[in-house]
């Protein structure tokens, strides 16, 4: 197979420019289109905890506390989203959805450092995000408290009307998608293109060349040379 050089790429990528830049800006219209009409808004609220244990029932935190307490993060993420906090909050809310759903949406992540447990939940209603995520807080934190004797859990920030999810995120991604296919479709049709434009090309598929006519341009700017 002969050597492709820049030309040849360019060449075939000029030929097919417009479906090269259409496909990433289509793959973007697709999504603005799916979450502008198809999929509803989604509305986050988070609720922040600081939780921390005083060992022997001592006043103040010591080093042996704190220890005690980054050695409980992981326990405490799992209970704040544990069966029994979820049940409480469906009853408490009135919510429909499952117990698996509303943990599923959910999100607590941990930070060991300052011991802060931040909380956020997930819901198509901005009020109703803020509601949930104030009654996991609560009920989680009656269950840190009852897990281990010495348990302080202090409210940072409570849980505010929901904010948009942006979905900025997602264009980036099917713009990164658009362009790999765009790129793809390149390589395709430089493979399936026939268009002889070399001398090498001919050689291999078992062409003589006698010689070269020269072809000039309509108005005399330039000749191409065609092989007999």
């Amino acid at each position: 197979m002969h050597t492709l050089s820049f030309k040849d790429i360019w060449s075939v990528a000029k030929k097919n420019i417009l479906w090269i830049i259409a496909i990433p800006f289509a793959l973007l219209l697709a999504v603005f289109v799916l979450y502008s009409y198809f999929i509803p808004k989604q509305y986050r609220s988070d609720v922040q905890l600081f939780v921390t244990v005083n060992a022997n029932g001592a006043a103040s935190q010591t080093y042996e506390s704190l220890l005690m307490t980054q050695g409980l993060t992981d326990t405490y993420a799992k209970l704040i989203q544990s069966p029994k906090v979820m049940r409480n909050v469906a009853k408490e809310t009135k919510s429909k959805e499952a117990i698996d759903t509303i943990r599923n949406k959910t999100t607590v992540n941990v930070d060991e450092k300052s011991l802060v447990y931040s909380i956020s939940y997930k819901s198509g209603n901005p009020k109703e995000s803020a509601l949930v995520v104030n009654t996991i807080a609560k009920y989680a934190s009656e269950e840190l408290k009852a897990l281990v004797k010495g348990t302080k859990v202090t409210t940072i920030m409570s849980g505010e009307l929901g904010v948009a999810i942006s979905n900025v995120s997602k264009y980036i991604i099917a713009f990164i998608i658009g362009v790999i296919l765009s790129i793809s479709f390149l390589i395709i049709a430089i493979l399936l293109d026939t268009i002889v434009t070399k001398e090498e090309q001919l050689s291999e598929m078992g062409v003589d060349v006698l010689g070269d006519i020269p072809h000039v341009r309509e108005g005399g700017k330039g000749h191409e040379t065609t092989k007999k």
